[in-house]
């Protein structure tokens, strides 16, 4: 299944970090080929060359490229050549707003995709929608264009461990009004993109550093959570009213996450930091309280406001594998800014 390209997929801005960055690991062996917002595809100069599961943090959806297909027929002969084992189908936009795609453009997406499904069944293609994934589960990914005259694009990958398994990593959440920030949109994300939104969590307690004006906190407590909520700024509130609804305990300690009186934590289950700091900043407050706490379970917004931040994302991530229990993944959330998402435990 060799072939001669590869593509990815990234947030809107992350075009030219997600660039630096393979060419940084891959210079010589990749180079770009085509561009369009959100979509980088890579000649592979030797064919040889095996690509890991995820070329960049900064690559939302990595794989190997079939090409551009104008119709569904000439999609479902690409199938047919792939392979012979039963195919996961991924049909997602190739824009994705940052605040969630919208019901309309899923709907549309959705009629293309039983359009291609059962045009592949007919060919003679097995898909499967069974769950849980596994590692090396087949993925027919097909990227949607801005209008139905823009070509499909197609390509492929094989599911390991930390990859996204909703198609485009894209989980069908978008911000709501109610909540008092972006954060409660990351932190779904992140949730569903490790399966943990699957966990009960009532009664369990999260430790949110950053945690002003609530959004992240407002997620975990609808969950069921005690939250400790850290920092010196106010906090919305409805994230207290929502408190008092689920019965749930929510503190707010206003003081810096870096002058936390360690022996005055609980037990934490979960330790969720998202602070506007950058990480080398972050990191060693984060591995300060894992020496006392050993929390099990680390959701880590990892910011990256500089070119120069951007550029040091796998030796933040590598760095943050040395204080979180494993395993630890990283990748851009589809609601990240100029941020990566490590989750760990």
């Amino acid at each position: 299944m060799n072939a001669p390209f590869r593509f990815t997929t990234c947030r809107a801005g992350s075009e030219a970090a997600l660039k630096r960055d393979i060419a940084r690991h891959f210079g010589g062996k990749l180079s770009p080929a085509f561009m369009k917002p959100q979509f980088i595809t890579w000649k592979v100069h030797d064919p040889a060359f095996r690509t890991p599961p995820s070329l960049s943090p900064f690559a939302r959806v990595s794989g190997t490229s079939l090409g551009l297909c104008k119709t569904i027929d000439e999609l479902v002969d690409f199938a047919c050549h792939l392979a012979t084992k039963p195919v996961r189908l991924h049909v997602f936009p190739r824009l994705t707003p940052e605040d969630g795609v919208s019901a309309a453009d899923w709907q549309r997406i959705d009629t293309l995709a039983a359009k291609i499904t059962q045009a592949l069944q007919q060919a003679g293609v097995q898909c499967t929608t069974r769950l849980p994934y596994v590692d090396g589960d087949l993925i027919l990914d097909v990227i949607v264009g801005e209008t139905e005259a823009e070509p499909l694009f197609a390509g492929w990958h094989t599911h390991q461990a930390g990859l996204h398994t909703e198609p485009g990593g894209l989980p069908r959440i978008t911000l709501p009004d109610e909540v008092p920030s972006r954060a409660w949109l990351k932190l779904e994300q992140a949730l569903a993109w490790r399966g943990w939104d699957k966990l009960n969590l009532r009664g369990q307690t999260a430790l949110d550093l950053g945690s002003a004006p609530g959004g992240a906190t407002f997620s975990l407590l609808s969950r069921g959570m005690n939250v400790i909520g850290v920092d010196t700024g106010e906090m919305d509130a409805r994230v207290f009213r929502l408190a008092e609804t689920q019965a749930a305990v929510f503190e707010h300690w206003r003081v810096a996450a870096g002058k936390i009186d360690l022996p005055s934590l609980p037990q934490v289950d979960l330790l969720l930091c998202d602070i506007n700091l950058a990480p080398n900043q972050v990191l060693p407050m984060i591995e300060r309280i894992q020496r006392h706490a050993h929390v099990p379970r680390l959701i880590l917004t990892l910011k990256l406001n500089t070119p120069a931040l951007e550029d040091q994302a796998c030796h933040f991530i590598e760095a943050a594998r040395h204080i979180a229990p494993a395993p630890v993944f990283a990748t851009q959330l589809a609601g990240n800014r100029r941020e990566i998402c490590v989750c760990a435990g």
